[in-house]
């Protein structure tokens, strides 16, 4: 088999429409907008430099005539041909506009600008976005090829060995990553701990209380209706209203309050988090079980199964993978309002963020925000991947 085959292949129109425009969106903000922004200092006013003053001619040369090659080949020659140039010259594109953003830093902040902060620009966002977007088609053309994921394994080596060799160094939110190393690792481990115990206690919590609903319907009513008000109240709101409660549990239970509970902190963090869980579970379970066709359950009975093994084997794995979607939703959920919930002391990648803003460092923002964002992306992916393989033999 080749690396792409004919059964993959998506609508040759929308095919060439992402082509086109991810073309034109790689070369357009080359000559409109700053390749680069540059600070003097840290906290110095921005000025953006263009692509031709940052790069050089020649690599703008090289980027143009990839875009160019990718706008004229889009539409041209069978699809499976589109797929394999669209697969080559989108990665050399994003690796090559990244690689030039940080030469670009190295060249302007080294040794002229030792203080300087040098920011990738909205032309090089652009860039990528649009690189990204000639990815895109090949990507989910060819996401059956078995060959396919060598190829791609090859693009996100060649990805780490950019930022692993130091060549991204002297972009400015790496420079702030070195400079808060220790407490990067820190928070980061404290934002995935939050986050993945409170989705835990809302799994062990909302999954019971679902089996309930789902048996009761008066009391289920009830149930989803109190779990619909709490997703209601801003994060911000809840994390206020719980307080005053955990301040007084603190003061009247000393042995608690030795372990972090208190008004601050942790603790009201983790039982927001834990009680904005609880929706998408609760529902999901109930979704799950509700679209069980009865005569499957009516075949086990047969079967002489018993209650347990019945629930155990036939109605939970083919539950599981709705029931896994919700997990999935306040998983994602659950990490980005840890973000929020540094404002009360909790830690996490918020501490970055929230620091940035008040400091006016729109590089300390992003080394909050992008492992957050990374954070979320990667957890979605887990979660999907965990119904797929605890779902029933179909699913996989």
């Amino acid at each position: 088999m080749g690396l792409f085959s004919r059964g993959t292949e998506i609508s040759p129109r929308g095919f060439d429409r992402v082509i086109t425009a991810g073309s034109l969106l790689v070369m357009a903000p080359l000559f409109l907008n700053p390749f680069v922004v540059v600070r003097e200092t840290r906290i110095s006013p921005p000025h953006g430099v263009g692509a031709v003053e940052a790069m050089g001619f020649f690599p703008v040369a090289v980027i143009l005539s990839l875009a160019v090659a990718a706008f004229f080949l889009a539409g041209k020659g069978p699809a499976r041909r589109r797929n394999i140039a669209s697969a080559t010259l989108s990665r050399i594109l994003f690796l090559a506009i990244l690689w030039q953003a940080g030469a670009s830093a190295t060249r302007i902040s080294v040794p002229a600008m030792p203080f300087a902060r040098v920011s990738i620009g909205s032309g090089a966002w652009l860039a990528l976005l649009g690189s990204f977007m000639i990815m895109s088609p090949c990507r989910r053309a060819a996401r059956e090829e078995k060959l396919f994921v060598f190829f791609c394994w090859g693009f996100y080596a060649a990805l780490a060995f950019l930022f692993f060799s130091g060549g991204m160094d002297n972009i400015s939110f790496l420079k702030e990553y070195h400079n808060r190393s220790g407490r990067f690792i820190q928070e980061l481990a404290r934002h995935i701990a939050l986050s993945s115990s409170a989705v835990s206690a809302g799994l062990l919590t909302g999954f019971p209380l679902g089996l309930v609903a789902l048996r009761n319907k008066r009391l289920g009513s009830a149930i989803i209706s109190l779990a619909n008000t709490l997703q209601t109240i801003p994060s911000l709101a809840l994390f206020g209203l719980l307080i005053a409660p955990l301040a007084w549990v603190a003061r009247s239970f000393p042995s608690l309050a030795s372990i972090g509970v208190g008004g601050i902190g942790w603790a009201p963090a983790f039982l927001a988090l834990t009680i904005y869980s609880l929706l998408p579970i609760i529902k999901n379970t109930v979704s799950g079980f509700s679209i069980i066709d009865p005569s499957i359950v009516d075949a086990g009975s047969g079967m002489g199964m018993s209650k347990k093994q019945l629930f155990l084997r036939v109605e939970l794995p083919l539950a599981m993978p709705v029931v896994l979607a919700g997990v999935r939703i306040s998983g994602v959920q659950a990490i980005g309002n840890t973000a929020v919930a540094a404002l009360i002391g909790a830690g996490g990648m918020g501490q970055f963020i929230f620091q940035g803003l008040g400091e006016a460092a729109p590089d300390l923002i992003l080394l909050g925000a992008i492992p957050t964002v990374m954070l979320a992306i990667t957890a979605d992916w887990g979660f999907r991947k965990l119904a797929e393989i605890l779902g029933p033999g179909e699913t996989r």
